[in-house]
């Protein structure tokens, strides 16, 4: 997804592509057109025409890219999960911010033009006062077998699935997670890993909206992308499953959004996913200096809630959430 959103991009030259595999990264360098490929880590990041250091790898390869790149003062995207743990995001953080450079969390979810375009008109009073908040993020099966592997993945579905859903959730309702609880089970890959491949979370906002995750790598047929939003006047549903088919009903009418129902038409799914309008938000914020929407402290937050919820479904009972007020809603505030 990235490779091809950079490609787009003007201001953006991928200089060199790094894979576990000679082979790999030969195929993807001849592919998109890059010049140089690597499969050592260390020494493409510290070449002098490199400027960003983008992470695509699998979470175990976070922590070490990250603070390869803020030795060689390189900035860095980091996609999701931050990192394995929330120990593990701790430290990414404290060495970009001891190098002085800047770590992007790239979560496309808040990226996503329908998702973009309904933050417009809940923060314009088109649906009330949001109470409730629901996100299902679905899928049949993990992209690799490394997935299933809890040391290179950190876990199961919760931490790769469900951190989409937190965010989207913790995005609308604009507010710090006060508790949350969950309910996991292993029903399609037990013979392949001791992880959830299902969970259930309900999420409480210290504002008092409620949140509804739904995740899985156990969805037969197509996979799930659906978000909700609910308020005092109105609801907004999102699938993005038909690439940007946002419908929104409100008992408020204006010109921008009628009294009833209304039905954007669609839009290619490299823009639909949010993934082209993430990475240039993140480039432009770098080279203005100005602040991101997405940066390491989000990435934070949310491994903060996937902890806490699998302490409670380990428990069986809700999990206080203990997320510092100072970075509530770090992006929510300048969307």
């Amino acid at each position: 997804m990235h490779l091809p959103a950079f490609a787009l991009i003007p201001d953006a030259e991928v200089v060199c592509v790094v894979a576990a595999t000679e082979e790999s990264a030969r195929a993807a360098a001849r592919r998109f057109g890059i010049a140089t490929w690597s499969t050592d880590l260390a020494s493409a990041i510290a070449a002098p025409d490199v400027d960003v250091v983008d992470i695509v790898a699998p979470p175990f390869v976070h922590a070490e890219a990250v603070r390869l790149a803020a030795r060689a003062g390189k900035d860095a995207i980091c996609i999701k999960p931050l990192g394995r743990s929330v120990a593990e995001a701790r430290q990414m953080i404290a060495d970009v911010n001891a190098a002085g450079t800047r770590l992007f969390y790239a979560e496309n979810v808040p990226f996503i033009p329908a998702v973009q375009e309904a933050k417009r008109l809940v923060e314009a009073g088109h649906i009330g006062q949001v109470f409730r908040v629901k996100a299902s993020e679905g899928i049949g099966h993990p992209h690799a077998d490394w997935f299933f592997d809890a040391e290179r993945s950190g876990g199961g579905a919760v931490l790769d699935m469900a951190v989409h859903s937190i965010e989207f959730c913790r995005f609308f309702a604009a507010s710090s997670v006060s508790t949350v609880s969950a309910e996991t089970g292993t029903f399609v890959w037990n013979s392949r890993t001791t992880a959830e491949d299902t969970a259930v979370l309900t999420l409480r906002f210290a504002n008092g909206v409620i949140g509804l995750c739904e995740d899985s790598w156990s969805l037969a047929g197509a996979m799930d992308s659906r978000f909700e939003i609910i308020g005092t006047e109105g609801r907004i549903m999102i699938d993005n499953l038909y690439r940007q088919p946002i419908s929104v009903v409100s008992t408020r009418g204006s010109a921008e959004a009628p009294e009833g129902w209304s039905y954007p038409l669609p839009i290619p799914g490299l823009v639909a996913d949010g993934h082209l309008g993430m990475l240039e938000h993140f480039l432009h914020a770098r080279l203005e200096g100005e602040p991101s929407r997405s940066d390491g402290p989000v990435g934070l937050a949310v491994l903060e809630v996937v902890e806490a919820a699998l302490t409670a479904a380990r428990t069986g009972e809700r999990a206080a959430v203990h997320q510092p007020s100072d970075r509530q809603m770090t992006r929510g505030a300048n969307q």
